[in-house]
């Protein structure tokens, strides 16, 4: 069996957090999930150098393609554009394509054979199409790493501090965690994220890019939630 590990970027780590392993579906298929793919991306864009954040707006620096569906369309749509945007700006207009983005994701956890495609008929007419676990090993390594993190102590890297963030910040505490582990450490959750001591250089550019991030979730979320309620 290949090992998949290190070819994994927060995207694919997020998308295998949301599926269910056997039953194929989405346990988070929310708008703030779609966001939180968002913010992904751009963090690994940030932290690849195709992007970065300038008098607070966001510029293309970089249009090599990373040979990630993905990330390569999330850096085609920036790089096309006639102006430069703030990263919420950014961060909502890639939510937006959300479907998109988590398709092909989809698409290259197959190839590296740790999902596979499956479709069932709904009243013999409609399709469903779900992705079943057929390599549990990366997710396996992934949820024992962020339990080894909030439970016993471990220290984390700067990137499973976003994944941390992310996974909060969808709601998918309950779904890694367990309901009575994610309700008990919830505390200890937030001051993961906020206390890690961010050393060097590059510690300090994903810690100025994680507030960012994160604070433009908040406010998207936020609106975005409202929104649908007044819709509703």
């Amino acid at each position: 069996m290949m090992d998949t590990n290190n070819k994994l970027n927060l995207i694919d780590k997020l998308v295998l957090l949301a599926l269910d392993d056997e039953k194929g579906n989405f346990v988070s298929d929310s708008i703030p999930f779609g966001y939180c793919l968002a913010a992904a991306a751009f963090f690994e864009l940030t932290i690849e150098e195709r992007i970065q954040i300038l008098d607070e707006k966001v510029k293309v620096s970089n249009t090599q393609t990373l040979n990630d569906g993905a990330l390569d369309y999330c850096l085609e749509i920036m790089a096309a554009s006639k102006k430069e945007r703030k990263a919420k700006r950014w961060i909502e207009r890639i939510g937006n394509k959300a479907s998109v983005i988590r398709k092909k994701t989809l698409n290259k956890l197959i190839s590296l054979e740790i999902l596979e495609e499956k479709e069932d008929k709904i009243l013999w007419v409609f399709t469903n199409r779900k992705y079943p676990s057929t390599n549990d090993l990366p997710e396996h390594t992934l949820r024992k790493r962020l339990h080894d993190i909030v439970l016993d102590d471990a220290k984390p890297e700067m990137d499973e501090i976003m994944i941390i963030s992310l996974v909060d910040a969808c709601g998918l505490n309950k779904e890694v965690y367990g309901k009575e582990t994610a309700k008990e450490k919830k505390k200890k959750i937030k001051s993961i994220i906020e206390e890690y001591e961010f050393a060097d250089s590059t510690g300090k550019l994903i810690k100025e890019l994680h507030e960012t991030i994160m604070a433009v979730l908040i406010t998207v979320i936020t609106t975005s939630t409202v929104t649908a309620t007044v819709s509703s």
